[in-house]
């Protein structure tokens, strides 16, 4: 993994240099000059982003809508140690025919009661040999909002002047809610008929 990452720093290093040197020594029009420039600053946070994607940390991006959950470890919120409180998941993403997909991954999510309740009840059974499969409704989320509230909400967030909150209407669908998530045994993936 370290050689993964100093390998994409020396790539990227290497370009700049290239750029730099684009820049300098050559006589291209100034457009051509500034395209490269901008393209150059550009790249930085996605090899930011994407290098950060390979440390092996447990991510804060979104987790998978179906999924198996291989492990999971409560850090519970504490005043006296600045602790907001996590919530990491391994899990292993499944298909829509509920195979296993890809490498299992880490995952980090804002501590809540609810969600402590139902991955303490999801630890209950891995512990006791049940595959637990767990799903994410957004919809089923959504529903519970009315139109009024997500408007008042996006009214409280322009008077406040948050921009692009967690209430935000846009990205509701893509936040993370306890209320979202349920476990269950994991269902028998689905196989092809033998033909007759």
């Amino acid at each position: 993994m370290t050689f993964t990452i100093l390998s994409l720093t020396a790539a990227y290093a290497l370009v700049a240099a290239l750029l730099a040197y684009l820049l300098l020594m050559s006589r291209l029009n100034w457009v051509f000059k500034g395209l490269a420039t901008l393209a150059t600053i550009a790249l930085i946070p996605l090899t930011f982003f994407g290098v950060g994607e390979l440390r092996g940390l447990p991510t804060d991006g979104p987790i998978p809508f179906n999924f198996r959950m291989l492990w999971a470890q409560i850090i519970e919120p504490s005043p006296l140690q600045n602790e907001k409180g996590h919530v990491f998941l391994w899990l292993q993403t499944l298909d829509k025919d509920n195979f296993p997909t890809g490498q299992p991954r880490a995952y980090q999510l804002p501590y809540s009661d609810d969600l402590k309740i139902k991955v303490n009840d999801a630890m209950g059974m891995i512990k006791q040999g049940e595959e637990v499969q767990g799903l994410i409704d957004a919809e089923n989320q959504l529903e519970e909002q009315t139109a009024e509230a997500l408007a008042q909400e996006v009214q409280t967030d322009k008077i406040t002047g948050k921009r692009g909150g967690s209430s935000t209407v846009g990205e509701r669908v893509f936040q993370f809610e306890p209320g979202m998530l349920t476990f269950g045994i994991e269902a028998a993936p689905v196989t092809p008929e033998k033909p007759k």
